[in-house]
């Protein structure tokens, strides 16, 4: 805990080290830090709020050399890393990540680019801020105090001959339909959005009011994602669940084994070491675009995506319990049990 004699010092030097104007105390500020500490590059998003005591800072640490991570490491399971791999070698579409912020959008989709770009491959990403540096790409910033915006950047772009287009963030109508349009002429499209899971983007995109027959046309898939913790596997011990866990996890086979950490000195009592992702990944087959171009219900969408075999958060996750790889505790806590 930092003294309250030495708050505004400390904020002060943060500031300074982040490039920001330490004499406006009445506004919010972002702004980042770059540091190197034993040979890792890490990056460190600095915002401020001002508050009733003073300025409030909150730190968001970046490592940089986890942009290295391959597609294969992203925590994909065989079926979707194939399926998606074979999306992203497509000519054209608009595929969307999905999911809360900090859930690793952004390292898969940049994933996704370093495991399909070459040479030859024009790619243009527009973000804010640039979260990673990647080499062979054209990389983008948004600054909509001077005009700046995702929708401005996008026209511009386009101009510019791209084979692949990144989208930081859709915010509103005009992004949105912009990148959908540029999908249906010869561009392949990422973009990320903020939503529970893979089906809700697709309504989002519907209340945003974006023609449900440009959405039916123009996607190729939804990838829903959550970060989870891995367990120590220096002090997992294996226990029998219950037959209410057996139920919840749709696992008949005798005898089952789960793991739980205890904690341990590799793991410094966590219990875990290490994240991946689980994934919900809807690709857009016709039976969906017919349901979106009528005006289907979300449930409705759902629906014909479980028929199809798309896996949702929790089944996907209930993979790597079943395996050992994460504790069914850290499943609940980032994905909800099955619905329709």
């Amino acid at each position: 805990v930092i003294p309250v004699s030495d708050r505004a010092a400390v904020v002060s030097r943060i500031k300074i080290m982040a490039s920001l104007d330490i004499a406006e105390h009445r506004l919010p500020h972002d702004g980042r830090i770059r540091l190197v500490r034993k040979g890792r590059a890490l990056d460190l998003r600095v915002s401020t709020v001002p508050s009733l005591h003073g300025e409030k800072v909150v730190l968001r640490l970046l490592d940089l050399d986890s942009v290295a991570i391959p597609l294969a490491g992203c925590g994909l399971a065989p079926d979707h890393l194939l399926a998606l791999q074979g999306l992203t070698r497509r000519p054209q579409g608009t595929i969307l990540v999905t999911g809360p912020t900090g859930s690793g959008k952004t390292s898969t989709i940049y994933a996704c680019l370093s495991d399909i770009k070459s040479e030859t491959t024009n790619i243009v990403t527009i973000e804010d801020p640039i979260e990673y540096e990647m080499d062979g790409i054209t990389q983008i910033a948004v600054h909509e105090k001077i005009g700046l915006t995702f929708a401005h950047c996008l026209r511009s772009v386009l101009r510019q001959d791209p084979d692949i287009i990144l989208v930081g963030e859709v915010r509103d109508l005009e992004t949105a339909r912009i990148a959908m349009q540029a999908s249906l002429t010869g561009h392949l499209v990422f973009a990320t959005l903020h939503t529970n899971d893979a089906v809700g983007a697709i309504t989002r995109l519907a209340d945003m009011e974006i023609p449900r027959y440009l959405i039916a046309s123009s996607m190729t898939a939804v990838l829903a994602q959550r970060l989870v913790r891995r367990l120590c596997p220096d002090c997992k011990v294996g226990y029998e669940p219950d037959a209410a866990t057996r139920m919840l996890l749709h696992a008949d086979a005798a005898p089952l084994t789960l793991y739980r950490a205890e904690g341990c000195a590799s793991c410094h009592s966590s219990g875990v070491i290490g994240r991946t992702a689980i994934f919900e990944m809807v690709p857009i087959t016709e039976d969906l675009r017919v349901l979106i171009n009528d005006r289907g219900s979300e449930a409705d969408l759902r629906a014909c995506a479980r028929g199809e075999g798309a896996r949702s958060l929790f089944q996907d996750g209930a993979r790597k319990v079943l395996d050992g790889t994460i504790a069914l505790e850290e499943l609940k806590r980032v994905a909800e049990p099955d619905r329709l």
